[in-house]
């Protein structure tokens, strides 16, 4: 296998907007760590993956799509060859639409579409012989954030590492779930976050300073033990994500030879309301929402979502689903499943379960995010992620069991990868 990488930075100037909290002052008052684009060209016989990863909160469609068509029309890559994904960090800039939590700023876009590009570019001009090595380990970090019905963490840590002929290190791909918000809403500084002292920690102690990609995984339920907390306790915090990376990968054994990708876009239905539910949704969660302080803020943003429903439905616009996409890459005995959303964690078991498949990893905030995809228990819990997110996000919510059926939708995409044996169980259920 060869593989080229890169790395820049993509930090951005004074004087912008910080996304990820309503409850943010704004703007942001300085830089705590630098962000990064990192990229990695693989190359596998025919086959090709370019990743290109950022310390962002997320990625919106539009850069997606201008990135793929650059990317078809420049470099020859297409479908499923182009991976686009995001630590996730709550303390870098507006890059998706949130509403009342960040507002984008063109130029910024702009310079990311050409940082992008640069990376891709020089990561394509590389490439290197290198031998996949991968291994697997825990991190008792993340804590369950909701109710006992959706109960749920996964401390696995995923590591592959390409190595060089001489044993050290051109790239390492970490995979582990965990919500970027340890620095919480009070920061009003630029920070990649966990990923971002991990990331830095694993290349400062492995041979070869490898360009490391700190990929999160189905965190939709996970956060870190406190937020708000000191940038020294998220630093440390980091550094013992990195120990366990680090020491996996000094015990890690052969991947296995090949690179395989593919992508399928799965249509998830929305829980659409007409006019008389939106109003009626409004009213529900106005009466749960303080008169002042937050709830101020709380309420202009559901009014905001509901108006825009509303002139949606006027003009005949307002769907009834919307477009996950799975991008699957396999690496060797390794498949890393993205998904452009935030998924529950309970997620990546249902996968293993049903394909018979150990090596499985979800990537979330792949190739864009679209909000919340629930378990079916999360529902009668409520909650932030099932009655809130959306309203932030805009739009419907996904319907109840829309995260089981795109379970199912992975799972016979898995099945169909090569070398992937039956699964010894039957396939979730979406009903």
């Amino acid at each position: 296998m060869k593989a080229g990488v890169a790395q820049l930075e993509i930090t951005p100037p004074p004087g912008g907007e910080l996304s990820g909290f309503a409850l943010r002052v704004q703007p942001a008052t300085g830089v705590l760590d630098p962000l990064y684009v990192r990229a990695l060209h693989l190359r596998e016989g025919a086959e090709r993956l370019l990743w290109l990863h950022c310390d962002l909160i997320g990625l919106n469609e539009n850069t997606v799509a201008r990135f793929r068509r650059w990317a078809r029309q420049t470099l020859g890559l297409g479908g499923p060859q182009v991976l686009l994904t995001a630590t996730h960090t709550h303390s870098g800039p507006a890059t998706i639409a949130l509403r009342d939590a960040g507002v984008m700023d063109a130029r910024y876009l702009d310079y990311l579409d050409e940082q992008l590009q640069a990376a891709a570019g020089m990561a394509m001009r590389e490439g290197t012989a290198c031998t996949l090595v991968t291994g697997e380990t825990e991190c008792q970090l993340a804590i369950h954030r909701r109710g006992a019905a959706t109960a749920h963490t996964d401390p696995r840590v995923a590591v592959l590492g390409f190595r060089r002929a001489d044993g050290t290190f051109l790239a390492v791909v970490v995979n582990h779930a965990i919500h970027p918000v340890a620095l919480g809403h009070v920061n009003r500084m630029v920070s990649a976050d966990l990923p971002g002292a991990a990331a830095r920690e694993i290349s400062r102690r492995l041979p070869g300073g490898p360009v490391v990609i700190m990929s999160n995984g189905a965190c939709g339920n996970l956060n870190p033990p406190q937020i708000n907390v000191a940038w020294e306790q998220m630093q440390e915090w980091g550094e013992q994500l990195a120990g366990r990376a680090v020491a996996a990968l000094a015990t890690a054994t052969a991947g296995g030879d090949g690179l395989f990708v593919t992508r399928r876009v799965v249509s998830l239905p929305l829980d659409w309301l007409d006019a008389a539910g939106i109003d009626a949704y409004i009213r529900r969660i106005l009466a749960t929402v303080p008169d002042d302080g937050f709830g101020q803020r709380v309420r202009s943003s559901v009014h905001a979502w509901g108006e825009e429903l509303l002139a949606a439905l006027a003009r005949g616009q307002a769907p009834h689903t919307r477009e996950a996409e799975l991008h699957v890459v396999q690496l060797g005995g390794v498949i890393l499943v993205g998904i452009n959303a935030e998924v529950f964690s309970v997620f990546t078991d249902w996968l293993r379960r049903d394909t018979g498949l150990g090596k499985i990893y979800t990537v979330g905030y792949a190739n864009g995010d679209m909000g919340y995809l629930c378990t079916r228990e999360a529902y009668p819990e409520g909650g932030y992620e099932v009655d809130w997110a959306h309203i932030f996000y805009g739009g419907y919510r996904f319907q109840s069991g829309a995260l089981e059926a795109l379970a199912v939708e992975a799972g016979m995409l898995i099945r169909q990868l090569p070398g992937a044996r039956p699964s010894p169980t039957p396939a979730r259920t979406a009903g």
